[in-house]
This record gives C-alpha cells, structure tokens and sequence, in this order.
C-alpha cells in the first residue's frame, strides 16, 4: 500500500484531488437493450374471386301512421282538425260551433206572485204565542245562560294564556 501523504490527507479533507496520483477512469460497456424476436409473417397470394353484387328489391314497409293525427272534418260544424282533437278536444271544450245555441230567446217571464202581506208582530201575538209554547222560552232562556257562561271561560283562558 502506497503511503498518504500529509498534503494528500489535507487534500482529502478539502475535497481537493490528490495533486500526484493519476486519474483513472474506468470504462464501462454501454449495454444494449436485447432486441425482441419479430414475428414471421408469411405473405400467401390467393386468387381474388370477384363480388357479385345482388340486388334484391328493397320493399318498402308502409309507415305507421297515427291514426289520431289524421284530417278529418267535424260531422256538425263541417271544420278540418286531427282525430285527437275531434275526439278529446273540439266537442268536449265547447268549440264546435254547431253546438252553440243560438242566442235564448227571451221567454215570457210569469208574473211575480203577490205574496201576502204578513200580520204584523205585535206584543199581544208574541204573548199569546208565549201562552201556547211555555218551554221554548225556557229552553232559549237557558241556552243564553250556558252561552254567556263559556263565553266567559273562553276569555279567562285567554287572558291566561298571554299573560305569560
């Protein structure tokens, strides 16, 4: 083994090249990348037979018409619409002009009948209505008591309930 001198020590340590040795590089093949294997195609010649082009007539369907889309006259007002419309529209809506009435004539209106005139309420009819039906007023008398009576819990209840 070769000794290291001081200055190549030094050398080292700065990261300087030593000053005596020589440089070698080294060379290093430059590999290739292995070629792949091509497959082998083998070109045959065949004899071309030539294309018969048959013509077939093309027979043409008939297309679906919609039966709702087609023209026809109204049987009244004699007016061109689609079926659809004859059907679901023209008739039902009001727009066939056959249907329209024509103007009502004025019919004779009759007479008012002359009512007659009701008795006047009076207190002796009211007494002896009274006379005759002793529960009814009772019975209203009553009523005005249980209505006056929950109209008052009613506001109770809703004094209570905003007052909080």
């Amino acid at each position: 083994m070769e000794e290291e001198t001081r200055d190549d020590i030094i050398g080292i340590i700065n990261n300087e090249e030593p000053v005596n040795e020589e440089i070698k590089e080294e060379v290093k093949p430059i590999i290739k990348a292995k070629s792949r294997a091509k497959p082998k195609i083998k070109i045959t010649k065949e004899p071309v037979e030539p294309v018969v082009a048959v013509i077939e007539e093309v027979v043409e369907k008939p297309k679906k018409v919609d039966k709702l889309k087609e023209i026809v006259k109204c049987p009244d007002c004699h007016m061109a619409m689609t079926v659809h419309t004859l059907k679901y529209i023209h008739k039902r809506r009001g727009f066939c002009k056959a249907d329209v009435k024509p103007e009502a004539v004025p019919e004779k209106t009759p007479e008012p009948i002359v009512q007659q005139k009701p008795k006047p309420i009076t207190e002796d009819t009211v007494n002896d209505y009274i006379k005759q039906n002793p529960d009814i007023v009772t019975n209203y008398l009553r009523n005005e008591r249980a209505m006056k009576a929950q109209r008052k819990q009613m506001n109770a209840r809703s004094l209570l309930n905003n007052a909080f």
